[in-house]
């Protein structure tokens, strides 16, 4: 199958990666429909050689498309808004170390969770939040990796909930490296008109997160998927999507069932 976006899966690398069989057989079902990467959370990326995971993907003709950081985050307790400054100077040196351990390979690294989570005083937290961009930012820059700041909801965390919110967060930098994350299932919460705002901020993101409103898969829930798809089409996006949510019970049969509703959409016509 050749469609118009390429084409990822956000899901988690388990600890036994190599002879996990659920992880190895998601792997084969991504390739027979047609997806070209997978957006990888781990418990510590600093833990695995992304050498070796490289290798395994390839044998599956799929590459890291995204380094997912929520898990690593959760795990370390991480958060580039943290009220304690230890904490929040800890959380920047580990997203540095994160964006040395993907340099060189094209992949990029995804701030969602790393953010911070709900604090009282948000103007604190939006301060402490731009201080660690402007630790981290530059040596992304340096490095060549685009750092990803995704765009969520107002029940996760304090900074960068809108479109807007994000993109100016990232306007003293770059658009190369320092660029946007929106992900549906965040902005059918935050967006008075998301396609708006994504029109606005075109030229800042080049990836783009496709999840329903429950959470779960597209075609699981109530958004509009058909109308999201066309528009990007209308303004002429070429970066690529990545498919993420929860799984409800069998995550190959979601998926295929997933892929069978965007399709039509996306599928590449001949001529």
């Amino acid at each position: 199958m050749r469609y118009r976006y390429p084409l990822s899966l956000q899901t988690t690398l388990p600890d036994d990666y190599r002879e996990n069989g659920a992880f190895l057989s998601l792997l084969k079902t991504l390739r027979g429909l047609g997806f070209l990467g997978v957006e990888l959370n781990m418990s510590d990326p600093r833990s695995f050689q992304r050498e070796a995971i490289e290798e395994l993907l390839g044998r599956h003709d799929l590459r890291l498309s995204m380094l997912a950081t929520g898990l690593t985050a959760k795990r370390l307790g991480l958060s580039l808004s943290h009220p304690d400054e230890l904490v929040r100077r800890r959380s920047a040196d580990i997203c540095k170390h994160l964006i040395d351990w993907v340099a060189g390979s094209g992949t990029g690294v995804i701030v969602g969770f790393l953010k911070g989570g709900v604090v009282p005083d948000t103007e604190a937290a939006r301060s402490r939040f731009a201080r660690s961009l402007a630790e981290v930012l530059p040596h992304a820059a340096e490095k060549s990796v685009a750092v990803l700041i995704e765009a969520t909801n107002r029940y996760e965390s304090s900074v960068a909930n809108t479109i807007e919110e994000a993109a100016a967060c990232l306007q003293p930098y770059g658009a190369a490296y320092a660029q946007l994350l929106p992900d549906t299932f965040h902005m059918n919460i935050e967006e008075a008109n998301m396609f708006a705002s994504l029109d606005r901020h075109r030229e800042r993101f080049r990836s783009f997160h496709l999840s329903d409103n429950t959470r779960f898969f597209p075609g699981f829930g109530a958004i509009d998927f058909d109308r999201i798809l066309r528009f990007l089409m209308e303004i002429g996006y070429r970066g690529q999507l990545a498919i993420e949510g929860n799984v409800r019970d069998d995550i190959e049969g979601e998926l295929r069932a997933c892929v069978a509703r965007l399709a039509p959409l996306l599928e590449m016509q001949d001529g």
